[in-house]
């Protein structure tokens, strides 16, 4: 130890040893700032915290941590890539037989067999029918059947009769129609409603089922419409044509 150094030590304990009270602590302080004044009685105030060390070298490791809570899901992240095509599977079980097509063609002879005797049927009760009504005195001309039913009626109750049988008023369309319309006049009827009128327009004349007349036969100086009240349309006794008014009476005859 130097002698600089026991020489300060020795002048502290003296120093000490010599302070009675505090009021000297100022003289004291002047001589040595490392000592605290005052008595031993109480403390002296806290002094400045010190600067910060440099930072030590770095520590070990240590051990893994408890794991945490699981956090929320995140969004989806794009589409990856198409994987690789699965391997083929094993076939699958044998289906049920289906039907020859040679059968389905038989089946289907055999239904149109069966359908051309229906037709043969309904034809053969049909020609039945047209000799029955040619027995009751009804005239067939082509592929068409006069009949009448020997009544007198007003020209709309006729053509709903001709309809409710299945058929229309008797309107000729050639020379030999008209002549089997007048065929079926009987001695006392003499006059018959036909299936035409202009009730619609006048002079225009039509056939009941809308069309303009291709055919006609009027007598000399008709149609007239007599006191602009003549829409109907008769055939007398010799094959000529009248118009008059659609409610007089007339017999009925219709065509099938």
């Amino acid at each position: 130890m130097h002698f600089l150094q026991v020489f300060n030590i020795v002048t502290l304990g003296i120093v000490i040893t010599m302070a009675p009270d505090s009021g000297k602590c100022e003289e004291i302080s002047n001589t040595c700032a490392v000592i605290s004044c005052g008595t031993h009685s109480h403390n002296g105030l806290p002094g400045r915290d010190g600067r910060d060390g440099k930072e030590g070298p770095k520590g070990e490791k240590g051990d893994l941590g408890l794991q945490g809570l699981r956090g929320l899901q995140g969004p989806p992240g794009k589409a990856g890539p198409t994987g690789p095509k699965g391997a083929k599977g094993p076939p699958g079980e044998k289906g049920q037989e289906g039907k020859s097509g040679l059968l389905d063609l038989e089946d289907l002879k055999s239904q149109f067999r069966a359908l051309g005797g229906q037709m043969q049927t309904l034809q053969d009760k049909l020609e039945k029918q047209q000799k029955i009504l040619l027995f009751l005195g009804g005239k067939k001309i082509g592929g068409k059947m006069f009949v009448t039913n020997g009544k007198e009626e007003n020209f709309e109750t006729a053509r709903e009769k001709c309809a409710e049988a299945g058929g229309l008023l008797a309107a000729p369309r050639n020379e030999a129609e008209n002549t089997a319309i007048q065929d079926l006049l009987q001695r006392d009827i003499s006059q018959a409603f036909l299936g035409i009128s202009d009730e619609h327009v006048e002079g225009l004349f039509k056939y009941v089922t809308g069309e303009q007349i291709s055919y006609s036969n009027w007598n000399l100086g008709e149609p007239n419409n007599n006191k602009d009240d003549e829409d109907c349309v008769e055939v007398l006794n010799d094959g000529k044509w009248n118009d008059i008014p659609c409610s007089l009476a007339r017999l009925v005859i219709c065509e099938f």
